[in-house]
Formats: C-alpha cells, sequence, structure tokens
C-alpha cells in the first residue's frame, strides 16, 4: 500500500524533518511539499540534509487548491495556529485526512484559544472531534482517523512521564513541571531575543503563566483538576527538551511500585523507555531519535518524586510523533519509517 501525503509548512523545522522521514518512509509518496514564505520554487532535497539526491515535488506556495490538486490521502500541517484552524475544514471537506502539527486542535475548549492563541477558533465543532494523538495513549481511537491533533513538544513530554502515576497522586495536588527547551522550538524566528548573541552563555525562563502549553497539559493529565505550575526554559541548544516533574503521592510508596507503573504503561510502546530508579536521562540519549526517555527519584520516604523525562522536540515532540500517529490511524506498523 502507497499513502500519497503532502506536507504544508515543509521549511519549517518540524517540516523538515518530516519530509526527511516521510521521504524514506516505505508506505508514503510525497506527493506535495507547501511554504507559505519565500521558499517556495526550492528544490525538495533542500528541505534537510538528508534529503540530498532524494526525488521529490518542487516546494510550491500554499493553497487549500494547491495542496488537494496533489489528491493526497493524507496532509500533515506543520504550519502555524490560525493558519492551520482556517485550513482544516477545507481540508477534511475535500476528503484527505489530516494530521495537524500546530496548537489549533489540541485544546477541546475553545474559549481558552482567544487567551492563549490570540484568536477565535473558526471551527469549535471540530475540536470534540479531533484525536489528541499522543499515540502511547490513543488506545486504538488512530485507527481511521480524520483529523489528529499532535501534541505540544512540551506536553509530549510532560504527559508521556506523568500519567502512568495518576494512581499515586494525592488529591489536589500541585504538580511542577520545569522544563527546557532547545531553541529550534521556538521555530524560524528572526527576533534579536532568539539570536546567537544574546542565547549562547545564557539561560532563562519565559512565558511562565501564560505559556498556551499550560492548559493542554492540564487538560490532557486527566487527573481530576490538578493544579499544574509550568515553567518553560530556553536552553541554549538547537533541539531537545529536559522537563523535571515534581510529583507528591497519596501514600508512601516504593521505587517497585513505580517502575511497574511505567511498565504496565509501556511494556509495548517501542518509542518510550524508562530507566530503572534513580538513573535520570539526559538530552544526549534522544537527540536525533523518536524515543522519550525518562527517569525518576523517589523523596520524602516515597511520598514524593522527582521524573525526567527527555526528548527531541522536533522529532518525537513533532515530526516523529507525527508519523506514529500517520503509521496507527492507516494501520501500518508504529515503528514503519522510523526505525
Amino acid at each position: 500500500m502507497t499513502i500519497r501525503v503532502s506536507i504544508a509548512g515543509a521549511t519549517g523545522y518540524s517540516g523538515s524533518e518530516l519530509a526527511a522521514i516521510l521521504a524514506r518512509h516505505p508506505s508514503a509518496e510525497v506527493v506535495g511539499a507547501f511554504s507559505g514564505g519565500s521558499s517556495a520554487g526550492a528544490p525538495f532535497a533542500s528541505l534537510h540534509p538528508s534529503l540530498r539526491g532524494v526525488p521529490g515535488p518542487v516546494v510550491a506556495p500554499f493553497s487549500i487548491d494547491a495542496i488537494l490538486a496533489t489528491k493526497p490521502d493524507v496532509v500533515f500541517l506543520a504550519t502555524p495556529n490560525e493558519l492551520s484552524a482556517e485550513a482544516v475544514p477545507a481540508l477534511l471537506a475535500g476528503g484527505t485526512t489530516v494530521i495537524d502539527l500546530s496548537g489549533s486542535f489540541r485544546l477541546r475548549d475553545a474559549s481558552l484559544y482567544p487567551v492563549k492563541y490570540g484568536f477565535e477558533h473558526p471551527a469549535p465543532a471540530l475540536l470534540g472531534e479531533a484525536v489528541y494523538g499522543l499515540t502511547e495513549w490513543c488506545n486504538g481511537s488512530l485507527a481511521g482517523a480524520k483529523l489528529v491533533a499532535n501534541p505540544g513538544c512540551y506536553p509530549t513530554s510532560i504527559l508521556l512521564a506523568t500519567r502512568p502515576l495518576r494512581p499515586l497522586l494525592a488529591e489536589g495536588t500541585t504538580i511542577v513541571c520545569d522544563a527546557k527547551s532547545g531553541v529550534s522550538g521556538a521555530g524560524k524566528r528572526a527576533e534579536a531575543e532568539y539570536s546567537f548573541t544574546e542565547l549562547a552563555g545564557n539561560f532563562k525562563a519565559y512565558g511562565v503563566g501564560t505559556h498556551r502549553h499550560e492548559p493542554e497539559i492540564a487538560a490532557w493529565l486527566e487527573h481530576g483538576e490538578p493544579n499544574v505550575i509550568f515553567v518553560p526554559h530556553l536552553l541554549p541548544v538547537p533541539r531537545g527538551i529536559l522537563s523535571t516533574i515534581y510529583l507528591n503521592f497519596e501514600e508512601e510508596t516504593t521505587a517497585e511500585d513505580v517502575a511497574w507503573l511505567f511498565a504496565s504503561a509501556y511494556a509495548d510502546a517501542p518509542f518510550v523507555h524508562v530507566h530503572p530508579a534513580g538513573r535520570l536521562p539526559s538530552l544526549k540519549d534522544v537527540v536525533g531519535t523518536p524515543r522519550c526517555e525518562i527517569g525518576f527519584t523517589l523523596l520524602a520516604g516515597g511520598r514524593s518524586a522527582v521524573v525526567v523525562s527527555v526528548i527531541d522536540n522536533l522529532l518525537k515532540g513533532a515530526a516523529s510523533q507525527a508519523v506514529q500517529n500517520f503509521n496507527r490511524a492507516f494501520g501500518l506498523g508504529e515503528t514503519e519509517g522510523l526505525a
């Protein structure tokens, strides 16, 4: 089976990673690559260093008509939030499956979009229809899905590390998520604050109390109404996310209890690896890979834990997770094109 694939936003960081993965995917044929910027007309091989010598479509200007003209079975949207929100209804009406890497369909509550994303959602009825594509927790809902909302990069790292431990969490607990991301998480931006001069040798927090990923984390943790404190930081590295999560448990627990919950959750998850108690992962373990690696340490006699989760924000936090969701949606092996 060959599945026709088009990529919108193919010249961004996540879009170019998608192009590289899908170009070597044995069941995918990349029939369209689109950009809303000045990169229209660029050869396909220019999207990613690994594509040198690989044939593919010339990058075309973004338009719904142009995308649908490629007759895709699936469209990956690595486009800005508001653009994705406008494009999805038209693409679905055109008969294609959509995997959206933006934040436009991650939240079920339309009233949060003006506050967190800066626009009124144009298709609120679709928010309840989108499958939230945290792949390892989809429980069959991806099979045949027509609209998949790829999770944010920070939420991916935090939810994968936290959701298995929900049975242990103290009622009304505050979950503190201290997360650090490489600069590519901000996309291709020309502002001075993202320049080499400002970032090299520097480290800072940003978006505290205002970041759009905070309600996404709280909503998809699905543990009553936890108070989530999310503090993102900008690391002076190109890529990767390290999230340190502080949890309080209802009762004293053991490392064996925690390990059992993780093993139960991820026994069949090829891209999630949990370390033994006390062994914490680092960015170098995952950068350039589609994996999430998790470690934990118990504190306060087993009443608290520090959990560390690392991913590559452009892969498990975006492109490779989108391809996992693509594989599941079309009945392919989950590791196809990724292992």
